[in-house]
């Protein structure tokens, strides 16, 4: 009998989520009109614990997993490479800055993950990496690191 993916991984959204309404209990909720800072998490934490429950219980295996004779972690090339990927952008975060490293490690995530064509890969990238430092560093006003950009 083959794992049913999809149950794994709405199983591990459960217990991330079911931590973070146990964890967000634990802060001051404040009242309705002054939220304090364990309101929102727990209420995020709680829908994700419903949704990932409903989705646990209705995943059903597919054609593709009862038809695949290995187990899920049989295939690790893809998992490899998002790992190595990513720990090349942790590695590269403080000297290179976030507005280049998030745009080489989306470019890099569509190149060698995705399989998309050169010029599909660079573009969403860089129009990706773009977004998220204007979303964090320009609207949000978070200071990420500007590397030798400065």
């Amino acid at each position: 009998m083959s794992i049913n993916t999809d149950r794994v991984g709405f199983g591990t959204i459960f217990v991330l989520a079911l931590y973070g309404v146990v964890s967000s209990s634990l802060m001051p909720m404040g009242r309705l009109q002054e939220p304090g800072p364990g309101f929102f998490p727990l209420a995020l934490s709680a829908i994700l614990l419903v949704i990932s429950g409903l989705g646990i219980v209705s995943a059903r295996p597919s054609a593709e997993d009862l038809a695949r004779l290995e187990p899920f972690w049989g295939d690790m090339k893809t998992p490899v490479k998002i790992v190595l990927a990513t720990g090349l952008a942790v590695l590269a975060f403080e000297p290179i800055g976030f507005l280049i490293t998030s745009s080489c490690f989306l470019v890099l995530l569509f190149l060698w993950v995705s399989r998309y064509p050169w010029w599909k890969a660079i573009l969403f990238g860089i129009a990706g990496g773009f977004s998220g430092w204007f979303c964090f560093v320009k609207l949000l006003g978070v200071p990420m690191p500007g590397g030798f950009l400065g």
